[in-house]
């Protein structure tokens, strides 16, 4: 074999390993910010503390994400497609069966939180919690809507056909507090870590409970406009 070409094939097998260490610690990284938001949520979350979980430096978080909020970004669209999928999936089972109501939507939407993962050391249930705390995180949803917005409209869409006479703002009001539940729902057993049980045993109640408010949407009458008010 030719030096040179003896050479170049040595900087390819280390840069090979270099890339293999990189993917390894990004990892990590990315393992960890989830594992941490999932126990204790976003306010006690520090470099040292990720580092720390990764069992890597602090400077290799700045190095492969840039900041600590690219790494929360990185770590949310990282399993997003699994849960979007799940969810548009369940939603597209009801457009193919031609009807749904209040309830199917909402089951559609929240069926992986309410059978959340009791096992700790699931990705799967870290994953869950970490958008479970996103609410508290994001109290304008905008990293939500960034991530998840494309299941919320269909959810939109599909209480629309449900809910005919509800009015737009307090449709998406309604459907807003029902996901906010939800996921406080699913909170209380990322809390709990394996203590909690697999399937929160009061699911069904709570979906009813959910439908039955979204239901009662329609018989609230609209509020009086401003210009009404002022004319009385």
């Amino acid at each position: 074999m030719p030096l040179d070409h003896a050479i170049g094939s040595i900087g390819t097998s280390n840069g090979r390993t270099e890339r293999r260490r990189g993917d390894d610690t990004r990892s990590r990284l990315l393992d960890a910010v989830e594992g941490l938001i999932a126990d204790h949520g976003f306010k006690p979350l520090t470099h040292r503390t990720i580092a720390s979980r990764a069992e890597a430096h602090v400077a290799l978080l700045n190095y492969h994400f840039g900041s600590k909020e690219q790494l929360i970004e990185e770590a949310l669209a990282r399993r997003a497609g699994q849960l979007l999928a799940m969810q548009h999936e369940a939603l597209a089972a009801l457009r193919e069966r031609g009807d749904w109501d209040v309830d199917d939507v909402l089951w559609a939407y929240g069926r992986p939180f309410v059978t959340l993962e009791s096992d700790a050391a699931s990705p799967w249930r870290n994953y869950l919690c970490l958008v479970a705390r996103l609410a508290g995180h994001d109290p304008t949803d905008t990293i939500m809507m960034r991530h998840f917005g494309s299941v919320y409209r269909e959810c939109l869409a599909a209480l629309r056909h449900a809910l005919p006479t509800v009015d737009e703002a307090s449709l998406q009001a309604g459907f807003r507090n029902c996901r906010l539940l939800l996921e406080h729902d699913a909170l209380g057993r990322c809390k709990a870590g394996g203590n909690a049980p697999p399937v929160t045993p009061s699911a069904e109640e709570l979906v009813a409970f959910l439908a039955g408010g979204m239901r009662a949407l329609a018989n609230v009458p609209n509020q009086p406009t401003q210009r009404e008010e002022t004319a009385h």
